[in-house]
């Protein structure tokens, strides 16, 4: 990586990696971590690049599960450092489904640090990110207009991916996991046909780095080689005791939407 460009510095989160993008002048989050996230993230600038806390200009939010929403809030609350995110990320936890949801994906959140790190941490945010900044596909970013937000839903309806064309920089976010040296889908992937929209999407850029919020980092050789062969993985969970549980992480009314959306498609067809 051209070091002129930025430096890259890794924070181990509560379950997440989160990434800070260092330049000259300005540092860009790319995911704000869950809650006590933002702790971490104050004492990688205070003890590691030594720099005040108002030289983060933009915290980025992925989509809105616990380990990536909850600690932006925060660091906005503190710091005044806007938010950027999908366009349509507050539709996720709406409603009195959404209120579910959102309580039933922190427990999971707990349950998946319980089980990987053997911690318990307080986790509960806001169930409405409110971003200062509104994504489109393919918008770049403000403040850092190096960088393209993407559309990739299938985890929810409302990830995105973060690239950076000059460095073939990717941060994946939840579209993909690496757990050792495998590579699995997230899970739940509660849109298959999108996801797999999604990932053919992403074969069509120039990477050599990927950054995964849960996995570190990889370098690849194509990146098109590298996503179509994960299509195969699409629809099938990567644990047999997860098809027990999905029921409960499709509450979100945009599930349920979806879901009637396409089963409507389906009859008209026939």
């Amino acid at each position: 990586m051209n070091e002129s460009l930025f430096t890259l510095h890794q924070v181990k989160g509560y379950i997440a990696t989160i990434y800070l993008i260092e330049y000259r002048d300005k540092v860009l989050l790319l995911d704000g971590g869950a809650r006590h996230d933002a702790a971490r993230i104050e004492a990688c600038f205070a003890q590691v690049m030594q720099r005040p806390m108002s030289d983060l200009k933009l915290s980025l939010v992925s989509h809105m599960h616990p380990d990536h929403a909850g600690g932006a809030p925060l660091l906005r609350r503190q710091f005044a450092i806007p938010i950027a995110a999908h366009y349509e990320i507050d539709r996720w936890y709406r409603g009195s489904r959404g209120v579910a949801q959102h309580l039933i994906d922190t427990l999971l959140g707990h349950y998946s640090a319980r089980q990987q790190f053997g911690r318990l941490e307080r986790a509960w945010y806001p169930r409405r990110l409110e971003p200062d900044y509104r994504l489109y596909d393919r918008e770049t970013l403000p403040l850092f207009p190096d960088w393209i937000a993407y559309a990739t839903p299938g985890h929810t309806l409302h990830d995105m991916v973060f690239y950076h064309p000059q460095e073939k920089l990717l941060y994946v976010g939840d579209l993909i996991i690496m757990v050792g040296e495998k590579i699995v889908l997230p899970f739940p992937t509660l849109f298959p046909e999108l996801m797999a929209d999604s990932l053919k999407r992403m074969a069509e850029l120039e990477v050599n780095k990927l950054l995964f919020a849960h996995g570190g980092v990889l370098e690849i050789e194509d990146a098109n080689t590298f996503f179509t062969g994960l299509l195969n993985l699409v629809g099938m969970p990567n644990r047999r005791s997860f098809r027990r549980i999905e029921p409960l992480c499709s509450l979100a009314a945009d599930v349920r939407l979806y879901k009637k959306s396409r089963k409507n498609v389906g009859a008209a067809r026939k």
